[in-house]
């Protein structure tokens, strides 16, 4: 009985982290030319051609989201949530931190 409670406690924690998760997408400057997977902002994020993308615990692109994943796969030409997206100015702010 009491392990029967511990599971669907643990699922429902569970299911509220999936709901509270936004999916997130990163448009390179240039283009990787094979797939790969980085780690980048706590999550991981699938990457092919110019598009990166991942399902992050939060719900909005913010700059300091953005520097974490410049940091790994370069500059990029957007960055976007389900709920917004990165403006020029935000764009370059993010892109200063992007490796070499």
């Amino acid at each position: 009985m009491i392990r029967s409670f511990i599971s669907a406690a643990v699922a429902v924690g569970f299911t509220g982290v999936a709901f509270a998760s936004g999916s997130f997408t990163a448009t390179l400057e240039t283009p990787i030319t094979k797939a790969d997977e980085i780690v980048a902002a706590k999550a991981i994020w699938t990457c092919e051609g110019d598009t990166c993308k991942a399902d992050l615990s939060r719900k909005t692109a913010t700059v300091r989201t953005c520097k974490q994943v410049v940091k790994e796969v370069g500059k990029v030409t957007a960055f976007a949530s389900d709920n917004n997206t990165l403006s020029e100015t935000d764009l370059e702010a993010c892109n200063a931190a992007a490796k070499s």
